[in-house]
């Protein structure tokens, strides 16, 4: 799956996009914001950030057990 980018050029949507909030939300769907630099074909996404680096091993080290596809699409519905 290729990801392709939406632009954005709306001036009120771009100031709510950069004010450091983690998620937006469109009527009761929420969409997760997380900045990138550079995103490749490989549908991966590459830490280049050491900070952030240091976040995602924190969160990863915590109990985080495996939810069934099930588990995470209720989960996402509500």
């Amino acid at each position: 799956m290729l990801m392709e980018p939406i632009r954005i050029e709306h001036d009120d949507i771009k100031k709510a996009i950069q004010t450091g909030h983690s998620y937006i939300q469109v009527g009761k769907k929420k969409f997760l914001l997380m900045e990138v630099e550079d995103v490749g074909n490989d549908d991966c996404y590459e830490v280049t950030d050491p900070e952030e680096e240091k976040q995602l091993r924190a969160a990863l080290n915590q109990d985080n057990p495996i939810l069934s596809d099930e588990e995470i699409n209720r989960m996402l519905k509500s």
